[in-house]
């Protein structure tokens, strides 16, 4: 939190704000800590303008400068503005330093946006990604060179202590004094591996079951239960979030018990009115899909050769599939 805040600092004095990247695993409060240094510096600077953008969703260049144009300088668009009409109307507009939150950043197709932006001037970054190898392989020369001296903050999962703690936290708050034990958060923290997110979702499926019961105090029978529960909860949410190259290859999948890549690539292209090529297929979407416990991979020999194969993480029922999107 500390360094974000350093890296926005400027803004405080009127100057451009340092670039900034949060590296590291889902669930570990990189989005959090982005949100809360700008809410923590639109106290000091009222009128900061600032734009929230999740590239999982808008992961065009206009997508993104789309949502710019609208958050930080509120334009009225008109219909399909190119991108150079979009670059003119934030830079016209923008009033004083301002910044932006890119979650998801990985998820971008194409990194000239980074460039787009940094050539605005006034306007800094937040990019928020996994893994940094996967935002900055393939950028050309003249992004790397703008980004190169950006914050980079990493994250690490959370230990099973850390986890007992937030969970302790949110059962005072929120189920009150004795609801639960000790030991109990801290089997759900153990359950959970290092998942925050997860472990919060299972404490409060914990408190429906018991309040089910008419409990009320959480049992430690209840934990096993309520960690399954919660963990096909984040998952729904998770499917939910795909864009739409993701989500066909989630459903080709979900129809299959593997495929080797190129066969998954041309069921993918089939199915998709506007698929991307395999390598960019390769490199952003399928590793998010991986990353996120949607689908595993390994390698398999075909005709003497190994292949990637994928497949489901865990078997979908149709009615699971379906409530995940609708």
């Amino acid at each position: 939190m500390n360094e974000v805040t350093d890296a926005l600092a400027p803004i405080q004095d009127g100057f451009r704000a340092e670039n900034c990247f949060l590296f590291g695993p889902s669930s570990v409060g990189k989005t959090t800590v982005a949100k809360a240094a700008v809410r923590e510096l639109r106290q000091e600077v009222l009128d900061v303008p600032h734009a929230y953008v999740n590239c999982w969703q808008d992961y065009t260049r206009n997508a993104v400068l789309e949502q710019l144009a609208r958050d930080l300088v509120g334009a009225a668009l008109p219909r399909s503005s190119s991108t150079g009409r979009l670059i003119d109307l934030i830079t016209d507009n923008l009033n004083g330093p301002g910044v932006v939150i890119l979650d998801e950043a990985d998820q971008l197709r194409g990194t000239e946006v980074l460039y787009d932006l940094h050539e605005i001037r006034g306007l800094s970054w937040i990019g928020i990604a996994n893994r940094e190898v996967d935002l900055l392989a393939d950028l050309d020369d003249r992004v790397t060179s703008r980004i190169s001296v950006a914050y980079r903050v990493r994250f690490d999962t959370y230990s099973e202590d850390a986890i007992t703690e937030i969970l302790s936290r949110r059962a005072r708050e929120g189920l009150g004094p004795g609801a639960v034990d000790e030991d109990v958060l801290a089997r759900i923290a153990r359950l959970s591996e290092g998942d925050a997110r997860q472990a919060i979702a299972a404490l409060r499926v914990a408190a429906r079951m018991a309040t089910r019961e008419g409990l009320s105090v959480i049992p430690a029978r209840l934990v096993k239960d309520a960690v399954a529960n919660a963990e096909r909860e984040v998952r729904q949410k998770t499917i939910s979030k795909l864009n739409d190259h993701q989500r066909v290859l989630y459903e080709v999948l979900a129809e299959e018990d593997g495929l080797i890549q190129k066969e998954l690539y041309a069921r993918y292209e089939e199915a998709h009115p506007d698929p991307v090529t395999l390598r960019y297929l390769r490199e952003n979407h399928l590793p998010k899909l991986e990353h996120y416990n949607l689908v595993d991979v390994d390698l398999v020999l075909v005709n003497g050769c190994e292949f990637p194969h994928h497949r489901m993480a865990q078997p979908v029922s149709p009615d699971y599939f379906e409530s995940a999107y609708f």
